[in-house]
């Protein structure tokens, strides 16, 4: 019996072969993103599926080729809103390119086998790794092996015949840094993210060296490890707050526990920011929602989903011969009501 792999439950792949006049490989081809097929017959499949609603079903084309038409995005549980926003840009991009997501969770206890068996069952077209999981050397070195085509977020640093898509996480702490220096301030305390992040390394390096260049002693009291969840920022918080004598300004490695900050010295009778200054890092929906809202640095999370996959995809195609060459992304200082001048 026929399987029906279209909208129509009566339209097949012949029938489009049939409407354009060229054969079933022919069709396969066009539809897989082959190259070396004749513009002309292309052209002629591309309007036969447009004329009968044909939408090619993802699983009859893994069977009839090598690809399985998925894209794993692994991640080691990540901020909440950081993944939410991978996932958005991932799954828009993949949509456009007739490709689905698979999210699976990998984290730094995960083995060979584990991760040979997802590759195994799953056969994916390709990969985005997330940080930290883009940094694990077993899954990567699974990955080199299999030659799955894959796309790193954010890695800390490069691996040969990989590519990546990143932000400058050490300029744009530096610069919130600079910022709060700028507006007086000389106690500043911070507070790092989960120290397994390339950019929680980075940030706080940028930290401690902008204080360096303008001055300024860094206050190991003030320093406090987070893990970029808000109740660990709460933590950190009550940590660089408790003591006699107290910084004037705050610099989280993320919102959410920037915004932790803000609720623990509105607890303790310290306004912000005349009392003290805050400033996170991301510029999340939070940012914006808290009050006051935070001043931060905006990364753009969901273009970075969607830039990798597009990476992604010219890889596939055989159009990405730079895949050593890192895609740098641009972030935005965004100024808002959270920092304000030493009094």
């Amino acid at each position: 019996m026929a399987v029906a792999d279209g909208k129509n439950p009566k339209t097949t792949i012949a029938d489009v072969a049939r409407v354009a006049g060229v054969s079933v490989t022919t069709v396969s081809r066009v539809l897989n993103g082959e190259k070396y097929v004749r513009e002309d017959k292309k052209k002629a499949v591309e309007r036969a599926v447009a004329k009968l609603d044909y939408q090619p079903n993802l699983y009859a084309r893994s069977l009839a080729g090598d690809r399985s038409y998925l894209i794993g995005l692994l991640f080691d549980d990540p901020r909440g809103d950081y993944l939410s926003g991978m996932q958005r840009g991932a799954m828009h991009r993949c949509r456009e390119e007739g490709y689905h997501i698979v999210v699976e969770l990998f984290d730094r206890t995960t083995t060979l086998d584990q991760i040979e068996q997802f590759l195994s069952k799953l056969r994916p077209s390709g990969v985005l790794l997330t940080p930290p999981v883009c940094d694990n050397k077993v899954i990567l070195a699974a990955l080199a092996r299999k030659k799955v085509p894959t796309v790193r977020i954010s890695p800390s640093e490069d691996f040969p015949g990989m590519a990546s898509v990143k932000i400058d996480d050490y300029h744009a702490a530096y610069q919130m840094t600079e910022h709060l220096i700028s507006l007086g301030h000389k106690d500043i305390g911070f507070i790092i993210g989960d120290i397994e992040h390339a950019d929680a390394r980075a940030r706080l390096r940028a930290f401690r060296d902008a204080m360096k260049a303008a001055g300024l002693a860094v206050n190991e009291d003030w320093i406090a490890q987070g893990s970029y969840q808000f109740a660990s920022g709460r933590d950190a918080a009550k940590q660089i707050l408790r003591g006699h004598t107290r910084p004037t300004a705050i610099f989280s490695s993320n919102d959410d526990m920037a915004a932790a900050v803000i609720v623990v010295a509105d607890e303790m009778g310290l306004e912000v920011p005349g009392g003290l200054s805050v400033a996170g890092f991301d510029d999340i929906p939070l940012a914006s929602a808290v009050s006051p809202s935070l001043t931060t640095i905006r990364q753009p999370v969901e273009a970075m989903a969607e830039t990798a996959v597009g990476r992604l995809m010219a890889m596939l195609k055989g159009g990405d011969s730079d895949v050593d060459t890192p895609i740098l992304m641009p972030v935005e200082f965004i100024k808002r009501a959270s920092t304000g001048t030493c009094k």
